[in-house]
């Protein structure tokens, strides 16, 4: 078992050195290599390999909310929205895009929440990219990053899950947790700032605040957009559904040409994201994540306790949800963990290490919110390049909070 799962690990890797030596689409790639590996070497049935793999509750998110935030963006809804927005920056891009990670922040820490944030944002701040000559990656990882921050609020529901994990496994208050990530997602912002090219942005002339004016099409797409939102964020309704009909109620009342809608979603960068994650569940299903899990708690010592549950943790939510999977799973292990170590390690740090870990790479592409990225993306941008770039960008963000665990940078929060 041990040998399969090495080798599904080694099919990821040339995977990923396929698609970018040749720019043939990684998710036509990774679909082969998955029955490759889960067929021919491992004797999957082939039903199993499509139906465990392919992510269904991903794949109806971001087709429906591309389906959905596609007209309002071709009939000009977010253009209007991004000229208002854009106002409020007096001509300076760099503050612009302190606006975008602060806005998508608040917007998350109100209760919206890690994952609807960054959907229901992600297609205003590319307009406001388009309208301001901003690079368009960067003001989606400021979202997102933004949408992570603030989600970890005590009142957000990724908040409220880690408040709950943690309070019976004797973490007396979660603030410091709460500080940590805040001050970690910042930090991922500033870095995204400088590897994007924030900080080339030149200042513009300041525009004065236009009109807000809307026709009748553009009025009926903010009103049922609306509605969505509302319906997902009061009344928990699922969120890919939910796009379509919005979508589909849109589509009758002829807000936008059905032809242009359809041709806008972006089939290719829905067909890499789920195409690599059926083999990433491949990896999962013959050992490959407990692999690397496994090796990482061998190695573990008291100084490095945390550092490598946060990479755990990382791992772990590469292939799975961050709250609802590795949160409930790793945390509820801490006190065993402790109990090894006495007191040199902290439970705040090993909370926080999971929570900051888990999240720190939903920039990858195969996870929810960089899937959410690369999807809204607009045609400008090379998704190819996007894709690689975004999922470097989940690696090394989970590296970079590893080694400040490492080195016990944490501490001095507590």
């Amino acid at each position: 078992m041990e040998t399969y799962a090495a080798i599904s690990l080694a099919a990821l890797v040339a995977v990923i050195f396929t698609g970018f030596r040749t720019k043939v689409n990684l998710g036509i790639i990774s679909i082969t290599f998955a029955f490759i590996v889960g067929h021919f070497i491992v004797g999957m049935e082939p039903s199993s390999i499509y139906l465990k793999g392919w992510p269904l509750s991903l794949f109806f998110m971001l087709t429906g909310m591309t389906l959905l935030f596609g007209i309002a963006r071709l009939n000009g809804t977010f253009s209007v929205l991004a000229r208002q927005m854009s106002y409020f920056s007096f001509g300076s891009r760099r503050l612009m895009c302190l606006i975008i990670y602060l806005f998508s922040a608040i917007v998350s820490m109100a209760g919206v929440g890690t994952i609807v944030t960054p959907a229901i944002l992600c297609p205003l701040v590319i307009e406001i990219a388009h309208a301001e000559d901003m690079p368009e990656p960067l003001v989606i990882l400021l979202c997102i990053a933004g949408g992570i921050a603030g989600g970890m609020s005590p009142i957000a529901p990724t908040g409220i899950i880690g408040v709950n994990l943690a309070a019976p496994i004797g973490l007396q208050s979660y603030a410091p947790i709460f500080i940590m990530s805040i001050l970690t997602f910042s930090i991922q912002a500033l870095i995204f700032f400088f590897a994007f090219g924030g900080w080339r942005l030149k200042k513009k002339q300041p525009q004065k605040r236009p009109l807000l004016e809307l026709d009748q099409k553009q009025i009926v797409t903010i009103a049922v957009t609306g509605v969505v939102i509302f319906c997902v964020l009061a009344l928990k309704y699922d969120l890919g559904l939910t796009s379509f009909t919005g979508a589909a109620i849109l589509l009758l009342l002829r807000a936008e040409d059905q032809r242009k809608v359809v041709a806008s979603v972006a089939w290719g960068t829905i067909l890499m994201i789920c195409g690599v994650s059926m083999l990433v569940r491949v990896i999962a299903d013959v050992g490959g994540i407990d692999l690397i899990a496994e090796y990482l708690a061998k190695i573990m010592k008291p100084w490095s306790a945390a550092a490598i549950m946060n990479l755990m943790a990382g791992a772990l939510s590469s292939v799975s949800s961050s709250s609802g999977v590795v949160m409930p799973t790793l945390i509820p292990a801490i006190p065993g963990l402790l109990s090894r170590f006495g007191d040199i390690v902290g439970i705040e740090e090993m909370v926080a290490s999971v929570v900051i870990g888990a999240h720190s790479v939903a920039y990858s592409p195969l996870s929810t919110l960089g899937g959410i990225g690369i999807a809204m993306a607009s045609e400008r941008v090379d998704r190819q390049a996007f894709f690689t770039a975004l999922l470097f960008s989940g690696i090394g963000m989970v590296i970079l909070t590893s080694i400040l665990f490492l080195f016990r940078i944490y501490n001095f929060l507590i």
